[in-house]
């Protein structure tokens, strides 16, 4: 039935892709006695793996045309997805998903620097409340206003790489697949966190171990469910419901991990959710999201 509806049939694969990036956000938060390093590198690993078996079936076929390009996107994207990791088992789930997930704000601005986009007054006006919505969130637990702890510094960084990992895909997709430019990510990802998570990670254990085995089908079903839906459906449209992931992610941590949130912090999350929401909204090729 599904396959008659094509526009359906995105929707439904971009929600399933938004379910399964927030199960990995929660798997990542249930074992954060587990080092950051070693869930990112069990996550490229294993995202490696999968799309190594599907191109051995000749389910897909990869394309380098740009491997410049391709590995920037690779290192962008990696560094988000570390800093995404460690801002779960730090700041928590609630907090760190909503700031990760201000990154169309920062790829809007990467792409008026980098593509020459021109952006309004009233987009501007958007972006800089996006901001003031971070900053709440970031200080919603602190002591003072100025008093910004550097966990929710590192995951507005990886908002940051996220941005511009969004519009080096959006340049790429001219020439690369959707599968070549989701393999460079876990290629780049794998050999940039391999040292240190090989250094500083002890015994993990086999229940941990499992867990970091979901992870990584989590994140790569995610990240495959999204590309197979952005075939049937406009990115502004796939982007504004891959916004259901911070949603999903403040239920989990408050009901699943009994995080709380302080009326700044939720001002700030409304804020920052309606922002993004309002910039993808505004774009008829807004960028999708890469923070899985």
């Amino acid at each position: 039935m599904l396959a008659k509806h094509p526009y359906l049939t995105g929707s439904v694969m971009m929600v399933c892709s938004s379910i399964c990036f927030s199960i990995m956000a929660g798997l990542v938060r249930s074992i954060p006695h587990i080092d950051s390093y070693a869930i990112a590198f069990f996550r490229f690993a294993i995202g490696l793996a999968l799309l190594g078996s599907l191109a051995l079936v000749k389910k897909i076929e990869f394309t380098f045309t740009h491997s410049t390009l391709l590995f920037l996107r690779g290192f962008f994207g990696g560094v988000a997805v570390l800093f995404f990791y460690l801002a779960i088992n730090t700041i928590g789930i609630s907090k760190g998903t909503v700031i990760l997930y201000s990154s169309p704000i920062f790829a809007t601005i990467a792409g008026v620097i980098f593509l020459g986009e021109k952006v309004s007054i009233q987009r501007w006006l958007i972006i800089f409340a996006a901001f003031f919505g971070i900053y709440l969130i970031a200080t919603s637990d602190a002591q003072s206003l100025l008093d910004i702890g550097k966990y929710d510094l590192l995951a507005a960084l990886g908002a940051l790489s996220a941005g511009v990992a969004i519009v080096l895909v959006k340049k790429l997709r001219a020439t690369e697949s959707s599968h070549s430019i989701f393999f460079a990510q876990s290629v780049v990802g794998f050999w940039l966190v391999f040292i240190p998570a090989n250094v500083t990670t002890g015994s993990i254990g086999m229940s941990a171990g499992f867990v970091l085995l979901a992870i990584g089908i989590a994140a790569s079903a995610g990240q495959l469910s999204m590309t197979y839906a952005f075939r049937h459906l406009p990115v502004s449209t796939g982007s504004l419901i891959g916004m259901l992931v911070p949603v999903f992610n403040i239920a989990i941590g408050v009901i699943g991990f009994g995080e709380t949130i302080s009326k700044r912090g939720i001002a700030g999350i409304l804020i920052v959710l309606v922002s993004c929401s309002l910039v993808l909204a505004g774009k008829r090729d807004a960028y999708p999201s890469v923070a899985g």
